[in-house]
């Protein structure tokens, strides 16, 4: 379901609004007061927007209030448009009357302004009725990403059926062979942590279940523990779930931070130990030094893996380099797909294999992908039914609560809003396409995706205040790659990215995300209901097609 996603749009409008230029118009014109009562009916918007980008999905009716927002912040953003200095370089003096023209010629662009100021009205008027509505939605206020998202999540334990696992053999033998690894600690390392790094739904967590149950694992440390993160990365938490993992008895909940330290302590105290974190997606460096500070009593050779699908994660958290998970081969796919789609009834289903075969390719070597077609094709048994599956894309007909659709939409929930939207923007491209770094940051430029740092919002580091919309969106694009929604394809003399592609399935997310937002060239062809979009698009078009 496409998604609206409003806070780069409105960063625009604050901008415009804070703009020297548009102050001085608003003093002379006596536009001041109304100014003001839009940029404050905005601000409360932005208060509440990320609670109503992330419940949007599952209320058609907030979504709706959400569409309305988006027309009217366009709005706004065309008449200030207006308002700037390249329009009143380009006015059109026919717009004026000639008595009008001939009193005092500096006096006519302002004339111009006093005649839009029903417009702003207007505009400021239909956010007040927006401000009305929003108490019908209980909307709350959120700290941006800061706030703890409300999706369900998949905890995840220590079991696993190894016979089920398919083609990850060898990236089992090279975690093992780094946990039996014993060499000489540095000083300042307290505990060998080893990240497990890749793509939503390629089974990190599942490689992580191999290797804590080998016999050799189990063999070569006195204490393992498992703890499922999620968001919730908070060190109380964290040492409580060890040690119920560790002793199999629950922690009390009333118990306070001192008395969980201590148990944890005399858990770990001389004993060689192995602790999974899955599923890690924490960023503040303090909150991982709170923990770090308690695992240190640990014997000799304790180890730590980190499964989590950002690099940047990995690299906080890692002692040594990240073990990268890749796609599946598509041998390996098709055997995970077919024990989900057949039991013991493959031979008498001839005409179907080959069709499976085609829709495989569709996973991308992504397991989750694999065991979510097999299982919705296990109970399809008429050729037309695959067929239709075949023809369709795995967004569309994988939309089941396990499957592989809410496991990267969890990925995108995780953006901050700016990042949502540059997102959003590279479903234009097809698939495969190699996008050029460069060219994509001047296409975020032009469509008003960067946050300028000239005007930022409140909470914007100062020090971000000097940075210029092609560093900004440079930033953006590492964050992307971090996350593993861009795919490195080259790489300058420096070591930076400068061209990457998306995964098929990432793109299928980000088209499923934008709707109708934005369209996809096929080739150097535009899109039949090329007429159907906005005005705004035709920049990013010719750039496009001409450069």
């Amino acid at each position: 379901m496409a998604e609206i996603v409003l806070g780069p749009l409105l960063q625009v409008v604050f901008e415009k609004l804070a703009s020297r230029f548009l102050k001085e118009i608003a003093n002379r014109c006596g536009l001041k007061d109304e100014i003001k009562k839009l940029q404050r009916a905005l601000r409360t918007i932005q208060s509440v927007l990320q609670d109503t980008e992330e419940r949007q999905a599952a209320d058609k009716s907030l979504k709706l209030w959400l569409s309305e927002l988006k027309e009217v912040a366009f709005d706004a953003d065309d008449l200030l448009e207006e308002f700037g200095p390249e329009a009143m370089m380009q006015e059109n003096d026919s717009s004026l009357t000639e008595q009008e023209s001939s009193i005092v010629p500096s006096l006519r662009p302002f004339i111009t302004y006093l005649k839009r100021l029903p417009e702003l009205k207007k505009i400021r008027e239909r956010l007040d009725v927006l401000l009305e509505e929003r108490s019908n939605f209980k909307l709350k206020k959120k700290d941006g990403e800061k706030a703890i998202k409300s999706e369900q999540r998949r905890e995840t334990g220590s079991f696993v059926i190894e016979s089920e696992v398919i083609g990850r053999e060898d990236d089992k033998e090279k975690i093992v062979e780094m946990l039996l690894l014993t060499t000489e600690r540095r000083a300042i390392e307290f505990v060998s942590v080893i990240p497990i790094v890749g793509l939503g739904g390629l089974g990190k967590p599942t490689l992580a279940q191999l290797v804590y149950n080998d016999e050799r694992v189990i063999r070569n440390f006195e204490l393992r523990t498992w703890v499922c993160v999620n968001d919730d990365f908070h060190v109380r938490k964290i040492a409580s779930l060890m040690i119920e993992s560790a002793t199999r008895r629950r922690c009390e909940d009333l118990m306070g931070m001192d008395a969980v330290q201590s148990q944890l302590r005399d858990l770990l105290f001389r004993r060689r130990y192995l602790l999974v974190l899955d599923d890690v997606w924490n960023e503040d460096v303090d909150e991982w030094d709170r923990l770090k500070s308690l695992l240190k009593l640990g014997a000799e050779g304790s180890k730590v893996i980190v499964t989590t699908r950002s690099a940047k994660v990995a690299t906080i958290m890692g002692t040594v380099c990240s073990h990268h998970l890749k796609g599946l081969s598509h041998d390996d796919c098709w055997a995970l797909f077919k024990q989900r789609a057949f039991a013991n009834d493959q031979e008498d289903y001839p005409n179907l294999l080959p069709i499976g075969k085609q829709i495989v390719k569709k996973c991308g070597g992504v397991p989750l992908a694999a065991k979510t077609l097999g299982s919705l094709m296990r109970f399809k048994r008429k050729p037309e039914e695959w067929l239709s599956v075949q023809e369709n894309d795995l967004w569309n007909v994988c939309e089941t609560e396990n499957g592989i659709s809410p496991a990267l939409r969890l990925s995108y929930s995780h953006l901050p809003s700016h990042l949502k939207g540059c997102f959003m923007y590279c479903s234009i491209f097809p698939k495969n396409y190699v996008i050029k770094k460069e060219k994509l940051i001047h296409l975020w430029v032009a469509e008003g995706l960067i946050q300028s740092c000239e005007y930022p919002m409140r909470g914007t580091r100062s020090s971000e205040e000097r940075k210029s919309p092609e560093d900004v969106g440079n930033d953006y694009f590492n964050d992307l790659i971090w996350i593993h929604f861009f795919e490195e394809v080259k790489k300058n003399s420096d070591g930076d990215v400068i061209e990457c592609k998306m995964h098929d399935l990432i793109h299928d997310l980000a088209k499923s995300v934008a709707g109708e937002e934005f369209f996809i060239f096929e080739g150097d062809c535009l899109p039949k209901n090329l007429l159907e979009f906005d005005t705004r698009l035709w920049f990013a078009i010719l750039n496009h097609l001409l450069f």
